[in-house]
């Protein structure tokens, strides 16, 4: 018989559905033992996943519970450690890929109430977004009923990216890594060919700067602040005024910063580090810098934002020179 606690979920399994009032008999077994196990943990995302019959209350009940388990059954309370996103994601996935969109939705849900966690669970959640816009499949995409459409990305695939994004940094002023920046750029690159979203624009425009700022020496400010969507117009502007109008706030939102600042930084991210059990930054300096050296973006976006950067002086050869001298 397979329970949780006092509750047999067998009936739950053999009709496929759960009730409101199956989450109201699980609900009362947890408040009178709130103590979640792992094999407790396991059932209810088994659950989640072979009962495709759900009641609104389902969702919100199973993401406070595996919420609960993940940040506050096991220290550090609160912080998700590379153990634990090991466990999320082996649960949550197959050969890489979350099933649906409910299991999704878990996922960011945990991560929103987490105080940290690890770079990897970060990128697996983008990865996920990343699978519907480049090829058309993933989560994201499934049970539409309708053929994919590669190279396409929406309004709710936007503002999931940005959720995760600023998750995974939190309250702290982290700059983007380089394995999240590849990802937006692998996304920009693949709608190239089709007309994107403003909201798109604004966003990969503030992501790309923030990394190119970054490695020119800025200070960055925390996520929210560094990725806030604009507010539209309402009239539809050329690329470059979209650019621009993005990026219009950057001299106010980043500043070069003092050698505390520096010192507080790395203290920070070398204390989320300990915490969390996987190394935050492992990139090689100036990377994202040196490819736009190299060659030209490959997208319209991206050299959109290249050009307002070196317009305003805030990228490029001369200016890293004048700082060095």
């Amino acid at each position: 018989m397979c329970v949780v606690k006092s509750v047999s979920v067998e009936e739950f399994e053999s009709r496929g559905s759960i009730k409101d009032g199956d989450v109201a008999r699980l609900r009362a077994a947890f408040q009178d033992d709130p103590d979640i196990h792992e094999d407790e943990a396991e059932t209810l995302l088994r659950l989640n996943r072979t009962c495709p019959v759900q009641a609104p209350s389902w969702g919100g009940f199973l993401g406070d519970l595996i919420g609960d388990y993940i940040l506050n059954q096991s220290g550090p309370e609160g912080y998700i450690t590379a153990e634990k996103s090991d466990w999320l994601i082996s649960r949550l996935s197959t050969d890489g890929w979350i099933a649906n969109r409910a299991e999704l939705d878990l996922l960011v849900a945990i991560l929103g109430k987490a105080r940290w966690f690890p770079l990897s669970l970060a990128t697996f959640a983008l990865a996920q977004v990343a699978g519907a816009a480049i090829h058309g499949f993933g989560p994201l995409r499934s049970g539409q009923g309708q053929p994919p459409v590669p190279g396409t990305i929406g309004e709710q695939d936007i503002a999931l990216i940005r959720t995760i994004l600023n998750a995974f940094a939190g309250d702290s002023a982290l700059a983007l890594t380089r394995a999240e920046a590849e990802i937006l750029i692998a996304i920009d690159e693949a709608v190239s060919a089709r007309p994107v979203p403003p909201a798109w624009v604004d966003l990969f425009a503030k992501a790309m700067s923030n990394v190119l700022l970054a490695e020119q020496g800025y200070a960055v400010p925390p996520r929210s602040v560094a990725l806030r969507p604009r507010v539209s117009a309402g009239q539809p502007l050329p690329l470059d005024r979209q650019v621009a109008a993005a990026l219009g706030f950057l001299t106010h939102d980043y500043h070069l910063p003092s050698s505390e600042e520096r010192a507080l930084a790395r203290l920070e991210r070398q204390r989320i580090e300990i915490v969390t059990g996987e190394r935050l930054v492992t990139d090689e300096q100036g990377w994202l810098s040196a490819r736009l050296d190299a060659e030209e973006p490959r997208s319209p976006v991206a050299a959109a934002v290249a050009a307002h950067l070196r317009r305003e002086r805030l990228i490029g050869a001369t200016v890293r020179d004048g700082r060095a001298a």
